[in-house]
């Protein structure tokens, strides 16, 4: 049956749901490979990643790039509203496959949580998969009694009670193998993201190889980490028949012999595991891949990019960074080793400013302790101790600050009505915010 792809585009975008009582018509499920038997030594597994790899364009995160960053808000994103906004148009730009993957650091609750409201507001993706939960798979003759997908699935229907013995299950199996969850102390964030999960309709899937189907392989090895990663990519495609949008039944013909929409999935991993020689490889030559890098939010002594960072970078707020060329985007956290402060405040009664004929209103003043380039939103300025007036979009707005010696970032909320006053202080690594409404 032929197909324009105009039209493919309005199916991913979003079938519509069936406006009577009649069941939706389902795809036709794509045939899948068989998956074999589990390789059992480190060779086996590195033979079979090396057989399902594919290249991609992918560059390796480089978070000292942000020591470059210039007075350019223009790829900064502020909000997770607007971060997932900006993704939700990402997937829905093209018709192929579509994975966005963070990539976080095992030590932090603060990414995993970020990183999944992100994810529960966006309206693209058929569902979230986590390293966190393990999936079956379909090895030949593999057990899997570590595996999750079972009771997310119970779990996963919002009008449904929660299936407490599920979570029970779910919670049980969190704290006998997440060991980077017990030894950090979240192991109670997933139970929250399971119930956020429901709250927003998104199907959550395990992402992991269980641990008995990899036991003869080396820990940590690199044939145990490309079969998690092979796993991972397969349970994914695997999953993608039970959560992909139905035909409505007003859809003018369509048939169950229609092939099934390309899949869109979000997907939470370790760090490494994101890099273009990880999970990327095996998502196959025809997907889509942006790599998100969380960064901050960490341990006050938890050694890294962040450490590394602190004496030129400051972040006061939540803002993410896109990337070019391949590069993967970096979302940055405040935390107590790179954060900045930032103290907000009211005022009302202020009278508007004025602005010329056929002029945008200026709608924030600028301030500095010491010379600096101040870009915010779609604006920039030189500023110092003398106030400057910018116009700004109303909303929350990220902001980049730089001077010889150090950059800032974070974000401003813009009144609609009214004014913001931003007091920068770049040697303190601190701004003050005041919202002048009337």
């Amino acid at each position: 049956m032929m197909r324009v792809w105009g039209f493919l585009f309005v199916v991913l975008a979003g079938c519509p749901k069936p406006t009577n009582d009649e069941p939706p018509i389902p795809w036709k499920p794509p045939s899948e490979p068989a998956w074999g038997d589990v390789p059992k030594t480190d060779a086996d597994a590195r033979a079979l990643a090396m057989k399902e790899a594919t290249p991609n364009k992918l560059r390796r995160a480089d978070a000292m790039s942000l020591l470059s960053l210039k007075a350019d808000a223009s790829r900064l994103v502020a909000g997770e509203a607007a971060i997932a906004w900006t993704y939700d148009a990402w997937m829905n730009a093209e018709p192929g496959p579509a994975y966005l993957i963070f990539g976080t650091t095992h030590d932090s609750r603060v990414q995993i949580e970020t990183a999944a409201a992100i994810v529960f507001r966006m309206k693209a993706p058929w569902g979230f998969a986590l390293e966190q939960f393990r999936a079956a798979g379909k090895w030949k003759g593999g057990a899997s009694p570590s595996a999750d997908d079972a009771d997310l699935a119970l779990l996963a229907n919002p009008r449904a009670p929660v299936d407490e013995p599920a979570m029970w299950r779910i919670n049980d199996r969190q704290a006998r193998f997440d060991h980077a969850a017990w030894k950090f102390g979240y192991l109670t964030a997933f139970t929250s993201i399971v119930q956020q999960a429901r709250g927003a309709g998104m199907p959550l899937f395990g992402c992991d190889m269980p641990p008995e189907l990899r036991a003869s392989l080396t820990p940590g090895g690199e044939g145990e980490r490309a079969l998690r990663e092979v796993h991972c990519a397969r349970s994914l495609r695997s999953d993608a028949p039970t959560v992909a949008p139905a035909h409505a039944t007003t859809d003018a013909g369509l048939t169950d012999d229609d092939p099934m929409p390309p899949e869109r999935f979000a997907v939470l991993v370790g760090a490494n595991h994101s890099e273009p020689d990880g999970l990327p490889r095996y998502l196959g030559k025809k997907a889509r891949v942006t790599v998100v890098r969380v960064l901050g939010g960490r341990p006050k002594d938890a050694m890294g990019e962040e450490a590394d960072l602190a004496a030129r970078l400051a972040v006061t707020d939540p803002v993410l960074v896109r990337g070019k060329d391949g590069a993967p985007d970096m979302l940055l956290l405040p935390d107590d080793t790179w954060g900045g402060s930032v103290d907000r405040a009211k005022d009302r009664g202020e009278t508007q400013p004025q602005s010329g004929q056929n002029l945008p209103r200026p709608n924030v003043i600028v301030t500095s302790d010491e010379p600096a380039r101040f870009a915010l939103g779609e604006s920039s300025v030189d500023v110092g101790q003398k106030p400057e007036w910018i116009s700004a979009r109303a909303g929350h707005q990220a902001y980049v600050v730089v001077t010889p010696s150090r950059t800032m970032v974070g974000a401003v909320d813009v009144p609609a009505d009214g004014y913001a006053e931003v007091q920068l202080a770049p040697k303190s690594r601190s701004l003050r915010v005041i919202v002048h409404t009337p």
